[in-house]
């Protein structure tokens, strides 16, 4: 990524936070003050970051440095590695994939993963669906292994979400997914952002695999930590 593609980034935060188009400027913090929130959502872009939330709870985060709240933050949901794409590529580890589009086949995903692997995808929420099928049989038929789609955030990000099947994992279904996904972004004119969970090491090297960077961190911390 070049300093351009960093700009789009900080400018979408900024928007999808609510915030002026400027409060993500380089090797700047911005503070911003929700009296009825209950926790403090950290955002870090490169060595821009923000803080929002409650008074005594900005006040509280604020005494610590970047690298220090990034730290912070509670497993799984509320502390997510941000990774961006910034260049095409058309290598698919697989050739002729059987791919479907449609809402069904995600749905029949969903049934074969746990609730939270689903909750985490939010692929029902998110549209142009890339849905790889098992080729074994025709594809009115075929049983869905791995889907990844996107959900436009301020026109300008594509916000990437990839679920495999448990008995699909490991052998290269996610990546196969994943590129086609990150492409259309890329034919959209939109930069692909994927969220990853800081402890989930494999979707964090799936990212890496397909040319994903991290450059920020989103993290919520309870008022009283």
């Amino acid at each position: 990524m070049d300093s351009h593609h960093h700009d789009i980034i900080r400018l979408a935060w900024s928007r999808r936070l609510g915030l002026d188009d400027s409060a993500l400027r380089p090797g700047s913090r911005h503070i911003a003050i929700t009296p009825d929130e209950t926790s403090v959502t950290f955002v870090r872009l490169g060595d821009s970051s923000v803080l929002i939330g409650p008074e005594r709870g900005v006040e509280s985060a604020n005494k610590y440095t970047d690298g220090e709240l990034a730290a912070r933050g509670r497993p799984g949901h509320d502390h997510s590695v941000l990774h961006f794409a910034g260049d095409i590529s058309t290598t698919i580890a697989r050739h002729d994939p059987l791919i479907s589009h449609e809402l069904a086949h995600v749905l029949a995903l969903e049934t074969l993963c746990a609730p939270d692997e689903v909750a985490v995808a939010d692929l029902t929420r998110r549209r142009s669906w890339f849905t790889l099928l098992d080729d074994d049989r025709p594809a009115d038929s075929a049983a869905p292994l791995s889907c990844a789609a996107y959900l436009e955030w301020e026109g300008v990000l594509a916000d990437v979400g990839v679920l495999t099947a448990p008995g699909a994992r490991r052998h290269g279904n996610a990546q196969v997914v994943g590129r086609l996904v990150t492409n259309d972004a890329f034919d959209e004119g939109m930069i692909p952002q994927w969220r990853t969970s800081s402890e989930n090491g494999t979707a964090r090297r799936l990212a890496a695999r397909l040319g994903y960077q991290e450059w920020g961190v989103q993290v919520s911390i309870d008022v009283d930590t």
